[in-house]
């Protein structure tokens, strides 16, 4: 079988939806429609999901602290959400007990309120496909089973703890790359790298799109019935183009950022609550320790936001006031990663305590008949948002009226019934292959995993990380996932840029694979190294200034 990604760009006259924008909402609402029979289209300006997608917590999760707002609508749909991305993506999705220690009476109460209630709300997380992917109902700890179990709690003051399930998304730009892959099997076209310029405009209607195809530098023209703008971060931009809706004031957006360090020990997701009433959290990732996320407003231009020393400084100061004394330093940080959150409410600058609901709106009323736009919401619940989304055009287009068609059909690559059953398989399958291999393999790439093994062990026999990752991969990515740059290839689909800055050797040999694939001058792959660098420039300037001090 011919892999779906094997094909980029466009080749129809006329598409039912085109879609700009592919993170995770673009790219569910590319597979919703295509698997409902329309002929779609979709263009992301960068790479798919680079943006807002790629700067989540690694979480799909139901919002127990959306409880506090009373927003039962929102948690209820994240945890149906939740349960029908651990059935459609197991590999992908798979449960992390969280432990959240009380330090008071009021606390342990409100706590267990809170509990009552998200049990209560997920009545079906039993109900999954894969049996090893069931959440069992929370649980009350001593303060003595507490300490024994999780070393990152607070011991002074603490009663005890609540633990509970909800799931981690490890690999949060692959999961998106999924739907990406789902929606092309089902006969998307799709297109990294092709930036929307502007829309065609005829009698107070959207007739389609221009855009220009960054890898090859070519115009693109594309026409539509439905044109939907999902470019998350970006969606604001694309409604300043010359022909469009113009928005007058610059939208409030949440910045959010997190830190990898290596391994505090933890097995369970911690969440602390910082003096000034905001949660953190510290994830167990990989084998070690992902921390945030902030939440503060920005209302700049989107393409001047990056991650400041500022903003991992005050994280870090406030994991330290959780604790009482400086458990983190600056030199613990070996990566740090974040990105923009499109609120819907503009009209409060405290984004903490903001939905995260979504909003989809038709631009008719505007002189704009055609042209949608989707904002706000949370990667766990956009399967659903794409659903809602073609509900409301299924009258401009013709879809299949069959409900919650997505949310039963296994994402490509994630149809295994038994996780644990299948590494097994591969194993006997490969038993040269670590255990470490197969469990990272598998979990990033579902059935694929035995391509990129066969690959691996026929041909290019070369392993790059202590997470089993291979040479293999680097090819596979070029060939069946259009990876066209180093960031691409370590940042999105692998994981050996997330942990901490790769060596030199490792990029120069992986740039010389992308010379000889994709015929790169010298002077396009410095580029490229440079551009992947800029991702640790805060580490390596920490890390120039304790030589000099040394």
């Amino acid at each position: 079988m011919q892999h779906p990604m094997t094909h980029r760009g466009f080749s129809a006259p006329h598409y039912d939806a085109i879609i700009i924008g592919g993170g995770i909402t673009g790219a569910s609402i590319a597979y919703e429609l295509s698997l409902k029979g329309a002929s779609v289209a979709l263009l992301e300006k960068s790479d798919f999901g680079s943006g807002t997608s790629a700067a989540t917590s690694k979480l799909i999760h139901g919002g127990l602290r959306y409880l506090k707002n009373l927003e039962i609508g929102l948690v209820r749909e994240s945890l149906k959400e939740r349960r029908y991305l651990s059935d459609i993506a197991p590999n992908f999705v798979r449960p992390i007990p969280f432990m959240l220690p009380f330090y008071s009476l009021k606390d342990q109460l409100m706590l267990k309120a809170g509990m009552e209630a998200y049990d209560y709300l997920s009545y079906d997380k039993k109900n999954t496909k894969l049996k090893e992917n069931a959440l069992p109902n929370y649980q009350t700890l001593s303060r003595r089973k507490t300490i024994i179990r999780e070393k990152t709690i607070l011991e002074e003051g603490l009663l005890g703890s609540y633990v509970y399930y909800d799931c981690q998304n490890a690999y949060a730009e692959r999961l998106t790359l999924a739907f990406i892959k789902s929606a092309m099997f089902h006969g998307a076209e799709v297109c990294n790298y092709c930036k929307v310029t502007d829309f065609k405009v005829i009698n107070n209607t959207v007739k389609g799109i221009e855009g220009i195809d960054l890898i090859h530098n070519k115009k693109v023209q594309l026409n539509g019935t439905v044109i939907i703008n999902c470019a998350g971060a970006w969606t604001d931009s694309i409604l300043q183009l010359e022909n469009s809706p113009k928005r007058t004031s610059t939208p409030l957006r949440s910045e959010g950022i997190h830190i990898v360090t290596p391994s505090l020990g933890n097995k369970y997701a911690v969440a602390l609550v910082t003096p000034k009433g905001r949660h953190i959290m510290l994830l167990p990732w990989r084998g070690h320790t992902i921390i945030g996320t902030t939440d503060k407003p920005y209302r700049g231009k989107v393409e001047d936001w990056k991650v400041t020393q500022e903003s991992i400084d005050e994280l870090i100061s406030e994991v330290n006031t959780c604790y009482g004394s400086d458990i983190l330093k600056k030199e613990d940080v070996t990566y740090y990663y974040g990105g923009l959150r499109p609120l819907v409410d503009q009209t409060t600058e405290n984004t903490y305590n903001q939905s995260r609901k979504h909003e989809i709106l038709d631009h008719s009323s505007e002189g704009f008949k055609n042209l949608w736009t989707v904002e706000g919401g949370k990667y766990t619940t956009s399967r659903h948002l794409a659903e809602l989304l073609g509900e409301k055009i299924a009258s401009l287009i013709s879809l299949n009226k069959k409900p919650e068609q997505t949310a039963k059909q296994p994402l490509f690559g994630c149809g295994i019934l038994q996780i644990e059953n299948y590494k097994k398989y591969l194993m006997e399958e490969f038993p040269k292959a670590s255990h470490q291999q197969i469990d990272t393999l598998v979990n990033m790439y579902g059935d694929e995993a035995k391509e990129i093994l066969e690959r691996h062990f026929n041909s290019i026999t070369e392993t790059l990380s202590d997470e089993g990752e291979v040479v293999a991969q680097i090819y596979y990515a070029i060939d069946h996932e259009m990876a066209f740059t180093l960031e691409d290839l370590f940042l999105r689909r692998t994981g050996l840029g997330t942990l901490h800055q790769p060596s030199e050797a490792l990029i120069q040999k992986i740039s010389l694979i992308l010379k000889k694939k994709l015929n790169y001058s010298d002077e396009q792959l410095i580029q490229q190294k440079e551009n992947l660098l800029n991702h640790y420039q805060l580490i390596r300037n920490l890390d120039k200034r304790n030589e000099n001090i040394a």
